[in-house]
């Protein structure tokens, strides 16, 4: 047990890698990423609770594999003998995690970029993971803190304070034999539905193509609108540029 509680408490190398600090390591791994997990996991997020626990206990087992190699170089070649390169596994995992950042914002919103946060609370989450396998348990520990404080408190200053109106133009091409007039109509009456200001209109009769300018804030989410858009049987396509 005191063996434990110096290992807790010291954010310095240790001289061996013994069970019980195995074990604290890989506990640790679990909670912290377990207390992440559990939040995006609550808020419905492709990668929940697992996920962010595997990737937080994988990236602790690289940091112990290095730091064990730290002291077998130690012990058999002297100080002399450390390879200063010893963290290219950390690096690897660090870049690797970035496979499923990509794969949480592709299924969070399907053709739209979403997920932005997961995908980095991924990221952090390995991160924090690598510092508990090298035994640097404070920086693990404050870090989650403040990734908490980022993902909880963040997001409700974000939604009163800092998300604004944009401007987003929806190209909208109609069939040759349609009449203008009703595909317009049609679009906003969509718009109209959704609160969705119509800013500038621009009307390309050669080509067959209308595009609104429109304002967006809130939670309008771009492909619900294309596709709403898109339900007319008038309507060829609708693209956002």
């Amino acid at each position: 047990m005191e063996e434990l509680v110096r290992e807790f408490m010291n954010d310095r190398f240790v001289g061996e890698l013994s069970f019980p600090i195995v074990c604290l390591r890989l506990s640790l791994a679990i909670i912290f990423g377990g207390i992440v997990g559990f939040e995006r996991e609550k808020n419905n997020r492709p990668a929940g609770f697992r996920t962010h626990i595997l990737v937080c206990f994988g990236a602790a087992i690289v940091s112990m594999i290095e730091d064990q190699l730290r002291l077998n170089l130690i012990q058999q070649y002297g100080s002399n003998g450390l390879n200063l390169a010893l963290g290219r596994m950390g690096a690897q995992v660090i870049s690797g995690i970035g496979f499923l950042g990509a794969g949480s914002i592709m299924k969070d919103k399907g053709e739209t970029i979403g997920g932005m946060t997961t995908a980095a609370g991924i990221w952090a989450t390995g991160c924090v993971g690598l510092c508990i396998g090298w035994g640097f348990h404070n920086i693990a520990m404050i870090a989650i803190a403040f990734m908490l404080i980022v993902m909880v408190s963040f997001k409700k200053i974000e939604s009163k304070l800092i998300r604004k109106s944009r401007l987003i133009s929806f190209e909208v091409k109609y069939e040759l034999e349609e009449d203008i007039s009703d595909v317009m109509l049609s679009c906003y009456e969509v718009f109209r539905e959704k609160a969705i200001r119509i800013s500038e209109i621009d009307k390309d009769l050669n080509n067959n193509i209308v595009v609104f300018t429109v304002s967006m804030k809130g939670r309008n989410n771009i492909s619900d609108i294309i596709v709403s858009l898109s339900a007319n049987p008038k309507v060829e396509y609708v693209r956002d540029i």
